[in-house]
């Protein structure tokens, strides 16, 4: 292909992402398979949300902070497709209380003319030395050059029950309530239910479906392999954007961890994303 036609491909490549992105911040319809609560851990799973316990992500299942056993913080980047432009920032912080715990995230991306935020608030409760409930608040603030701002708010809630040791079944309801200002519609209500299976100490299957308005539903699936017990390899696939996923993590003195992750969709390329967390020494 002639070095022009790649510049009027990459440029065009570029106007379409940025007006999906734009769409969907609108909280209208443009599926572009990028899950919007997938950390790095997760986003190498296919984007399945983590409902074992072990740690904390921003707009996840708030009924994971019924399990939190230490405080931690974090942080991690996603770049859509590559674009660096268009790259979304996140950090969050996780506190344990008494039979639960409390979280909180933020996150950001921009360019000229683009600006978007997202802000997550989640309580967990464990019931029963078992079940566990949560509630969460998501917001996000769009403002756009020659458009003006709005501005959105929707209830999260979501349980999380083991049924044994291992295997753990997870439900979110994304949104039954919000509000939405300057004129624009609510936000929209989706579904999610997650099963997740160790099978071994150094093996994990998992699997989640999503149900979005207006599309087809999205099927899930992942798999985590420990050759070593803080090396964890992972792998997954999104059905609804016919995405394949990949990535890995690493544990140090079980205090910090970094995780890489990237996705390819078949049209659009290639999805980095990278972050670390940190747990403080529990008491």
């Amino acid at each position: 292909m002639e070095p022009a036609a790649l510049g009027i491909f990459e440029l065009m490549r570029v106007l379409f992402l940025f007006i999906c992105l734009v769409i969907l911040s609108l909280e209208a319809h443009c599926q572009l398979g990028i899950p919007k609560a997938a950390d790095p851990a997760s986003f190498g799973l296919g984007g399945i949300l983590q409902i074992d316990g072990s740690r904390y992500q921003p707009l996840g299942n708030p009924a994971v902070l019924g399990d939190l056993k230490r405080a931690e913080i974090g942080a991690y980047i996603i770049q859509p497709f590559g674009l660096n432009d268009l790259a979304i920032s996140y950090a969050h912080g996780a506190l344990h209380a008494g039979t639960g715990g409390f979280g909180a995230g933020i996150g950001y991306s921009g360019v000229d003319g683009y600006r978007a935020v997202s802000m997550h608030l989640g309580f967990g409760h464990k019931l029963w030395k078992r079940l566990m409930i949560g509630v969460g608040l998501d917001g996000y603030y769009l403002d756009l050059a020659d458009y003006g701002n709005t501005s959105s708010i929707g209830l999260t809630a979501g349980l999380v029950f083991p049924f044994f040791p291992g295997l753990n079944l997870g439900v979110l309801l994304r949104y039954p309530a919000s509000l939405s200002l300057e004129g624009k519609e609510n936000l929209p209500v989706n579904y999610q239910a997650t099963l997740s299976y160790s099978v071994s100490a150094s093996v994990q299957l998992s699997t989640e479906w999503v149900q979005e308005p207006g599309f087809a539903s999205d099927i899930r699936v992942g798999l985590a392999y420990s050759p070593l017990p803080q090396l964890p390899i992972r792998i997954g696939y999104q059905s609804l954007s016919n995405s394949i996923t990949a990535g890995l993590g690493y544990q140090w003195n079980d205090i910090w961890t970094v995780d890489v992750a990237a996705g390819h969709h078949p049209y659009l390329g290639f999805t980095p994303t990278a972050g670390f967390r940190y747990k403080f020494a529990s008491k």
